[in-house]
């Protein structure tokens, strides 16, 4: 049982004044899972379910630190995963972070300067209009992004083209976009990080992009951007749009998880 989040998603929901079924409409959630965890059911761990407290917070009207005590008390703790995390907590750094979107790493962390920065750029702009930036301290960990979850049911049996201009400096290891479409129980049924033609060294402005096809049983998609290590990288002008089937995937879901098992004799 979990009664601490039971209590405090009750008073959320209280607050809110919005009946349950809205609160499952919203959120993408199934009004029996929130039943359940207000009744004190301990939250099953899979890899959407941060996501889905993120999205469960924005439809109760919280702010980010109510959203980031809900993802405490759900358990979601330290998880290193190269399909994106969230962070436990959010970052108070030098940037702001925009509404909406929320920063993701190899671990969660409090802000700490010789890690990771990142947000809106007061200083550098695309086209006369803001961008974001991730900037690297003296001892950054293996990566740290900003990222957005939207619930699937829009997209569902489309194919969508996430894309943005980025630029970079220094970058030494990797920066690239990222997008995952995920299922109710944590399933990935696309991925693409950009492993295949990743960012590095310093870049001007470019146009780069992300096309992954949603399952029908897809529930959530996240996407947005990171930096590996040294360097720092901006992203601007940033769209999801759908697209035709004239327009191949990028998918390299396969690629880290492969379908079939191979080289079982170990000649390769």
């Amino acid at each position: 049982m979990n009664r601490k989040l039971s209590g405090q998603l009750g008073m959320y929901m209280q607050r809110a004044g919005l009946p349950l079924r809205r609160i499952a409409s919203l959120s993408g959630i199934p009004h029996q899972t929130i039943f359940n965890w207000l009744k004190g059911t301990q939250p099953r761990w899979h890899a959407a379910l941060p996501g889905d407290l993120h999205r469960l917070g924005e439809a109760l009207g919280l702010n980010g630190d109510e959203i980031a005590l809900l993802v405490r008390l759900a358990g979601c703790g330290p998880a290193r995963s190269v399909l994106f995390n969230r962070m436990e907590v959010s970052m108070e750094g030098s940037y702001r972070i925009p509404k909406g979107w929320f920063p993701t790493g190899d671990n969660p962390f409090t802000y700490e300067p010789e890690k990771y920065d990142m947000g809106v750029d007061p200083a550098v702009t695309y086209a006369g209009k803001p961008c974001v930036t991730i900037r690297a301290g003296a001892n950054p960990n293996e990566f740290a992004g900003l990222a957005q979850t939207i619930v699937a049911s829009h997209y569902r049996g489309k194919r969508l083209r996430f894309s943005a201009m980025v630029r970079a400096v220094d970058v030494e290891n990797m920066a690239a976009l990222f997008m995952r479409v995920s299922g109710a129980e944590g399933e990935i049924y696309a991925f693409d990080n950009m492993r295949n033609r990743k960012i590095s060294g310093t870049i001007d402005w470019t146009r780069c992009y992300i096309v992954l096809d949603v399952s029908e049983k897809a529930v959530s998609i996240i996407y947005g951007f990171f930096l590996s290590q040294k360097g720092q990288v901006w992203m601007a002008d940033v769209h999801l749009d759908e697209v035709g089937p004239g327009v191949p995937t990028t998918d390299t879901l396969e690629e880290i998880v492969p379908s079939f098992p191979s080289n079982l004799d170990f000649t390769e």
